[in-house]
């Protein structure tokens, strides 16, 4: 199976957790949406091309900040991802979205068509992203911006590594497929920026943000288990553990969660990469 088919049946197999927690994630990740925003700076009226959307974020706040003259395309893999953005586009009374259900490197945009584009924590996962990169770059209007945000040091995610290292210390096995893609993808300094480069963009420049993960409502004694309902991997880790493997689970990773615990809910500290560069 190749990487490209691999990422999005996985994908795939988390449409239940998006759609069912969608304004949760929003939440979650809204410090690093906002950055990417920030760094976008989209005006009223201008034409946005969003890769690997997902369920709406950063789409549907792009629809709102460019308005009815401005326009968003919304492309994912995974086709079950965009018919829930496009159920939260019609809650809030965007009607300047439309949908392209296909993966990154397989896009048929036409050429010069938009005036920036971007991808929120998309990029680790194309399965080509060096020809995903160039799809986008031919579709972006000469001196046009593009903006992608992954994750950065593994160090500073506690987020994703605390989970990981507790199923590790505990013998957990991973039943994830060799050669899978990991959020840590382009995680070393100079490794995105240096993939935009190659792709044909200009003046990349890369920076790093702190930013803050907010699990108002799962304190670090039910983390594990609000972890399971938003993560298909984790879900898959746990689910052929007996009770008392899981109890091991749970107490462990609470243990390790309470550092971060902060008003009934757990407050992770995590790093952004974001990378920025003109077509």
């Amino acid at each position: 199976m190749s990487t490209s088919s691999l990422e999005l049946e996985t994908w795939a197999r988390s449409v239940p957790q998006w759609t069912r927690h969608a304004d949760r994630i929003a939440a979650i990740t809204a410090d690093a949406t906002e950055g990417l925003l920030v760094r976008l700076q989209p005006v009223p009226g201008e034409q946005l091309l969003d890769v690997a959307s997902g369920t709406g974020d950063p789409c549907l706040r792009l629809a709102e900040l460019v308005g009815p003259a401005g326009h968003v395309l919304a492309t994912d893999g995974v086709p079950g991802m965009l018919e829930e953005l496009d159920r939260r586009a019609r809650l809030r009374g965007l009607a300047n979205i439309s949908t392209q259900a296909a993966p990154a490197e397989e896009l048929l945009l036409p050429a010069a068509s938009f005036d920036a584009a971007c991808s929120r924590f998309g990029i680790m996962f194309f399965g080509d992203p060096l020809r995903a990169l160039g799809n986008v770059r031919r579709a972006v209007r000469p001196a046009g911006r593009i903006v992608l945000a992954a994750w950065g040091a593994r160090e500073s995610n506690p987020f994703f590594t605390l989970p990981t290292d507790t199923f590790e210390e505990l013998g957990v096995p991973d039943p994830t497929p060799p050669g899978a893609r990991t959020v840590f993808e382009y995680s070393l300094p100079g490794q995105l920026a240096g993939l935009l480069q190659k792709a044909g963009w200009r003046d990349v420049l890369e920076d790093r943000a702190a930013v803050r993960l907010r699990l108002a409502d799962s304190p670090p004694e039910g983390l594990l288990d609000a972890l399971a309902d938003l993560s298909a991997r984790v879900a898959a880790r746990l689910e052929p553990l007996d009770a008392a493997a899981r109890e091991a689970v749970r107490a462990r990773l609470a243990q390790r969660a309470r550092v971060h615990a902060s008003d009934g809910g757990v407050v992770f500290p995590a790093e952004v990469l974001y990378v920025v560069a003109r077509a």
